[in-house]
């Protein structure tokens, strides 16, 4: 699909609406696009959205994920681009990013246009929320116009237009049934994006210790969506990379457990692990914890450690069966205090 808006300047934007499947390949488009984001000679993202961006053009991702791309071209040349990315089965949740103008471009509103698109496109199959990262003033300008509100650090998050946005996620992620356990998915995206910076458990500072990812509060985080490109680009390339997932009743992610295992020889059989769970479902966080430790185990990690701060998480650790390490005396700087971290082992055999 295209569609054509005539700028303030006169000039012609020609954005083209790359939906799920549509218009992938390597094709020299596909080339054009790709070193358009990526700007070798002046990069600013680093490689595992590299290769996920590869990816999305490719059409070779998990069928798991929609997404779509969106670029704009002037005379034929592109000049911006944007994507979203969301569950094929369940819709609902969604993460913004890869969104740059050519910098001679810029002040034009090609993002503008660009975002317009993608959220409209993402209301229409039933989306109810769509996350974003940024730090950018103007960029955050641009979202706002479109529905995004600042949420908590640098994430920005849109809801579907006359939602509550002050009882939005204690009913999203509220308790339906126990839910059921499986392994994670590309289509994921937006729903681990929500997960990982809930606003509670605000007692929950330690969010994903690997990511540096703390909630002081807010979260402090280097990225929105790049936690989830990471750990997925880690567990994608080892089977002992472990990621579990809960999902309750009405299909919503509200749990999960993931590892990181060196690949070094003289550490490979130890693995550090990240873990998060919705208010509604911190009592089965043991179980998720536990399924991710039986795939582990089952890929010859032997020692698995986990961090924490408050003692509402390292209770979940400890009915998990992590066992106190070490404590860290004021190793994690909040900017107004710093606090101690407890280290957590569990051996696996």
């Amino acid at each position: 699909m295209e569609k054509v808006f005539a700028l303030p300047n006169g000039e012609e934007l020609v954005a083209s609406v790359l939906g799920p499947g549509e218009g992938r390949g390597t094709t020299a488009v596909q080339h054009e696009i790709y070193s358009f984001l990526t700007r070798p000679f002046d990069p600013w993202m680093v490689p595992t959205e590299g290769g996920f961006l590869a990816e999305f053009l490719a059409g070779t991702h998990d069928p798991s994920l929609a997404d779509t791309m969106l670029v704009g071209r002037i005379d034929g040349t592109v000049v911006g681009t944007a994507w979203h990315g969301t569950d094929r089965d369940l819709p609902e949740m969604g993460g913004y990013g890869f969104v740059f103008t050519e910098p001679e471009q810029r002040g034009k509103g090609i993002a503008q246009r660009l975002t317009e698109l993608s959220i409209n496109g993402f209301w229409a199959v039933g989306g109810q929320v769509s996350y974003l990262g940024t730090v950018n003033p103007v960029a955050q300008h641009i979202y706002e116009k479109h529905g995004y509100r600042h949420y908590n650090g640098l994430t920005y998050r849109a809801l579907r237009p006359g939602t509550d946005a002050d009882t939005f996620d204690e009913t999203f992620f509220g308790r339906a049934g126990d839910g059921e356990i499986r392994e994670i998915r590309l289509g994921d995206i937006g729903a681990y994006t929500g997960l990982v910076m809930l606003l509670e458990p605000v007692e929950w500072i330690v969010r994903d210790y690997t990511e540096a990812m703390f909630y002081a509060p807010p979260v402090q985080a280097s990225g929105c969506l790049r936690p989830f490109f990471n750990s997925m680009t880690r567990h994608a390339a080892s089977p002992a990379n472990a990621w579990k997932v809960l999902v309750n009743d009405n299909g919503r992610l509200v749990a999960s457990a993931n590892l990181w295992a060196p690949t070094h020889a003289p550490v490979a059989a130890n693995a550090t692990m990240e873990f998060q769970a919705a208010p509604a479902y911190v009592d089965r966080a043991t179980a998720v914890i536990e399924a991710a430790l039986q795939d582990a185990a089952a890929n010859d990690v032997r020692a698995v450690r986990a961090c924490g701060v408050a003692e509402a998480r390292l209770a979940v650790l400890r009915e998990a069966g992590f066992v106190d390490e070490v404590v860290q005396p004021g190793a994690l700087d909040l900017g107004d205090q710093r606090v101690d971290v407890t280290v957590m082992r569990r051996d696996l055999g």
